[in-house]
Formats: C-alpha cells, structure tokens, sequence
C-alpha cells in the first residue's frame, strides 16, 4: 500500500494584532492561525484521503459535528488546505467547499467541482511544462467545455435543455457526463454547516453520488455540523458511514489549549520573565476548558490588557486578564442562551437536573421536565431538542444512546446560576 498522503498543513501566519484583536467572528478569518490541537480528528480525514489516495472509492463520507464553537470550521478549513497543498502537477487534487443549500441542486454541485478543477488545472499547468503541461490544458479545455454544456441555473430532475437537446437529467446523469473528466482528478467535498441540509427528494440523489461510487470519479466527501448533523444526513437517505468515520469533537487536551495560547504570546512577541508567561498560559488555558471558541476569547481578552500594559506579561495584571476573559464567556453563554428562548428557567432546571444524574438526561427527562411549557407553546419536543442543540446548550452524549449533556462544563455552571 502506497504512503498515506496529507500531512497536517503548517499553522497559518498569524493576523496583525489589532486585526486579531478586533475581530468580531472567528469564520471571517479563513484559517485560525492558532488553530493547535485535533490530530486525532485529522488522523481520520487523513485516512480517508489515504483510502481515496490508494483507489477505494465510495462510502468513506466522513461526519465532524459537535456544539457551536467545537471548531468545526476551523478543521475543515485544515482539510482544505491539506488537499491543496498535496496537488501536483502530476497527481492533482481538488478541494471544494459547498454550502448545504446547494446540495438539492445535482448541477450545482456538479459545476462547482468542474470549476475547482479547471481553477487547479490553470495553477498547476504554470508549474508544470513538456506533456504534463499539455495534458492540464487539455484537462482545462474540456472543464470550460463542460460549463457551458450544463445550464447554470437550478435544474429539476425532469426535463431540462442540454447543449440544445431535451433529455432527462439527474445526479447519476450529471455526475457521469462529467466523470471522463473528474476521473483525472482526487476530489475531496467539504459541507460546513451540513444540519441544514435540505430534506428533498433531489438531495437525496445528490447525497447518493456523493457517498458511493460516484460515477468512477475519485471522491470522498466530509460534512462538517452541529450536534444533529448525522441525524438529519440520514434522513436524506444517507446511511451506512464507514467505522470510525463520524467524529463527536469534544474540548481539546489542556496541553493543546496551552500551546495555542503560548503561540498567541510568541506571534506577537509578548515580553516577561518565563515563569509569569507559563501562569498566565496554564491559567487561561484552565479558563477555557478545552473548548476551541473559549481558547480563542480568553487569549483575545488576555492579549487586550497585555497591550494595555506595554506589550508585557507580569504576575500583576493576570487577575484582570482572567476576569475579562469570564467576562467573554459570560456574553458567550447569554448569546447561546437567547438564540435556543427566552425561556431561560427550563434550561436552568434541565442544567440541575443533569448534576443530580451524572452530568446527563434522558430524552424521557427532558420531555417531562419541559412538557409543561411546550404544551403552552405548541412546541413539539424534537423541536425543543434541535432548538437546544443549535444553540449549543444540549449535546447528545458520545456513550448513551438518547442521553444529553451540557457540552462546556461551565455553560452549566452559567445555567444553573440562572434566576429561578
């Protein structure tokens, strides 16, 4: 068996500091450029391109998904640029990210993997020269051939005009049309946002080409999504995803948390007596139980009072740099609280309720513990759940099957400090 390919890419060059600072989204930025830990989760993409990488193509879909701030979008933007950096000349690869609403549109997906490869065929033919040049140009010719065959609008599975001829057009048909092309290309499919994949007739089809073999085209595709992610995947008709291939990120290693913030210190140059800057790191680092969104709040309320104080890290403004970054993870859980209800009591009682049972809850708990109010409301209790788990306040638990937690140890602590 060949070597397996991908590497896990170098850490991307770090923003300007106010840019970082100043930044309102972590999704703005394209790559983290802290972005440490998940090797494990990695570990599996990696297996599957290797897979891919050795011939096996079809049903090697992989499914991260986890609560709001898990850093989903942070590891696919990872597996992207693995991809792009192992395409050469003489084996490209493709990699393209999709939003989920394009997934009931077989064209759309189609298109976009045709454009990928005619952009990764012009930026490999300039490195390349002799036959292999020809051969990219030629790979380039027929891809723009192509996109002018299939109509660029939305397309129905009935008829639809086709370079001038109607015919009946599908996934299946679309995805073999192209094939003569794609085959000459690995192709890797990365959907972030995947729990609002469209429940249609037609993206079943599509999610069907995408999952098995597609037509002959080297394929493997990765949905990236919050906690209900497989879920919905199945109830588009997506089903049987190999062992080992649907991941749950939980909180990183306290290890992993204290290198991202040791590197913040670094990227910026950050001054102070050694034994200063490891407190600061393990406590912030503590601070942010693991969870990727919270590491990168508590090093952006941290580095702001470092900047307040000359660039320089001491044993004397630790204290207030640990009570800003509380103070951004207490906006952080507000934030969550209102976008799952108002209703702020239920989820403190369902917060309680998990810390006399074992840090978990039944669905049977929760229906009974919220039936009450959903009764009064008309809310049904899988939409209660899927409410719960978009605004990152539940997650399914990784061990019991019908059991949820809270996801960050101390959201529960917010939670249950709620007024009754």
């Amino acid at each position: 068996m060949s070597e397996r390919p991908f590497p896990k890419p170098p850490p991307a060059d770090p923003l300007p500091l106010e840019t970082w600072l100043d930044q309102a989204d972590r999704s703005e930025v394209g790559r983290e450029p802290f972005f440490r830990g998940r090797d494990a989760e990695f570990d599996v993409f990696r297996r599957a391109a290797g897979s891919l990488h050795d011939g096996r193509v079809g049903g090697g879909t992989m499914v991260f998904q986890g609560a709001p701030g898990a850093g989903k979008s942070a590891l696919m933007e990872e597996c992207l640029e693995a991809v792009r950096r192992h395409s050469t000349p003489e084996a490209p690869w493709v990699a393209l990210a999709l939003n989920p609403g394009s997934l009931r549109y077989p064209d759309k997906i189609v298109r976009g993997m045709v454009d990928a490869a005619n952009t990764e065929s012009e930026r490999l033919r300039r490195e390349a020269s002799g036959a292999v040049s020809r051969l990219l140009g030629e790979f380039l010719d027929r891809g723009r051939q192509i996109l002018h065959e299939i109509p660029d609008r939305n397309v129905s599975l009935g008829g639809v005009s086709w370079s001038g001829r109607e015919r009946e057009v599908s996934a299946e048909g679309l995805f073999e049309h192209v094939a003569p092309l794609l085959g000459k290309f690995h192709i890797v499919v990365c959907v972030d946002e995947a729990q609002n994949t469209p429940l249609e007739e037609m993206t079943r089809d599509a999610l069907d080409c995408l999952h098995r073999d597609p037509q002959g085209i080297p394929l493997v595709a990765a949905f990236f999504g919050l906690s209900d992610t497989t879920r919905v995947l199945r109830r588009c008709g997506l089903s049987g995803f190999a062992r080992g291939r649907v991941v749950t990120l939980a909180p990183l290693p306290h290890e992993d948390s204290a290198r991202a913030i040791r590197d913040v210190f670094g990227a910026y140059g950050f001054t102070g007596a050694p034994e200063h800057r490891e407190a600061w790191v393990d406590r912030l680092a503590e601070l942010s139980q693991g969870w990727p969104q919270h590491i990168n709040c508590v090093a952006i309320a941290a580095s702001r009072v470092i900047r307040a104080n000359g660039g320089r890290i001491d044993a004397a403004h630790l204290d207030e740099a640990v009570a800003a970054g509380e103070a951004y993870k207490r906006e952080y859980y507000a934030g969550r609280l209102e976008a799952a209800s108002g209703r702020h009591w239920i989820y403190r009682d369902l917060a309680l309720a998990m810390e006399r049972n074992g840090g978990v809850l039944a669905w049977d708990g929760i229906d009974s513990l919220t039936g009450e109010v959903r009764g009064r409301t008309g809310e049904s209790m899988e939409d209660f759940l899927t409410d719960a788990l978009h605004a990152g306040l539940l997650a399914p638990d990784r061990e019991l099957p019908d059991h949820y937690r809270i996801p960050i140890p101390s959201l529960g602590d917010y939670l249950r400090a709620l007024p009754a």
